[in-house]
């Protein structure tokens, strides 16, 4: 099995296979010791924990037809980011399987954190934390 890393950390394909193998699965996502894993198209992916520093839950909205009228899918989708942009976005089955990813990968990635970016009102464009704090202590 092929390993492919999102990130510039580099490690063994035969440790990453042993840890695939003993890994808790949850949707595609796989959480083993060291690095997050999770499969896309034909390809396994890995990031190390302490990679990841803000990780979080993005919902999107997916209009479909159906028989009787239109209608619109909840799509849960798993955000992991560097800090400064994303590295990952994984498509998970539901909200159960969603929720119980943030809870295991709290507790296995301490340092992160785990809220969505805000975004300003006016611009739309992305507010970095330490700006928005400092913006409020001039105030």
């Amino acid at each position: 099995m092929k390993f492919y890393p999102l990130t510039d950390t580099i490690i063994d394909n035969s440790v990453l296979e042993t840890e695939y193998k003993s890994a808790r699965q949850i949707g595609v996502v796989r959480l083993g010791e060291t690095c997050l894993q999770f499969k896309s198209k034909l390809k396994n992916y890995y990031i190390p924990y302490e990679e990841i520093k803000r990780c979080f839950r993005r919902v999107m909205g997916v209009n479909i037809k159906m028989c009787c009228g239109k209608g619109e899918l909840q799509v849960e989708n798993l955000v992991l980011s560097d800090g400064e942009q994303d590295i990952a976005v994984v498509q998970l089955p539901g909200q159960r399987a969603a929720q119980e990813l943030m809870k295991e990968l709290k507790e296995k990635m301490p340092h992160a954190d785990f809220s969505a970016p805000k975004r300003d009102k006016e611009t739309g464009e992305l507010v970095d934390y330490k700006e928005q704090a400092a913006n409020v202590a001039e105030a």
